[in-house]
């Protein structure tokens, strides 16, 4: 062969075949309100921008946005209920009406000495072509174990 490679094929990478991410940006505003001497409630709203033209319930070419909107309610930081809505999206329908879909979520959790278990019902409206979706966390503080 040749000592050179010089025939040698080096691929290359066009800028079509890059997957390229479009910038997002989140903005978010959350308030906490002291119901009683045991319940607290957490209120907060989030706008989501995806710099890209899609569905969300508000649409350019600059800029897209879908609100989300929700709520916790604890129990002497013990127990969590939550509740939210998000991913507003303008939907065509087969008879070229439109329509607006959105997702409920729900979620539970319980939060005692350093161990924190959640539990969220999401894409309960099934938005994305699934039922729902089940999520299931933990968080261990080990400082609490120190």
């Amino acid at each position: 062969g040749n000592p050179d490679n010089d025939d040698q094929v080096i691929p290359t990478v066009t800028p079509e075949k890059i997957e390229i991410t479009k910038p997002k940006a989140q903005l978010g505003v959350a308030r906490k309100f002291k119901i009683s001497r045991d319940f607290n409630l957490l209120t907060a709203l989030d706008v989501n921008m995806r710099f890209a033209q899609t569905n969300d319930i508000i649409s350019s070419s600059f800029v897209s946005i879908s609100p989300a909107f929700g709520f916790q309610l604890d129990y002497n930081n013990l127990v969590y209920l939550r509740s939210g809505v998000n991913n507003f999206q303008n939907q065509l329908e087969f008879d070229n009406s439109k329509s607006l879909s959105l997702e409920p979520n729900f979620g539970v959790g319980f939060n005692y000495k350093g161990i924190q278990i959640d539990y969220a019902l999401t894409n309960i409206g099934g938005a994305s072509g699934t039922l729902f979706s089940n999520v299931f966390s933990l968080k261990v503080d080990v400082s609490h174990f120190r």
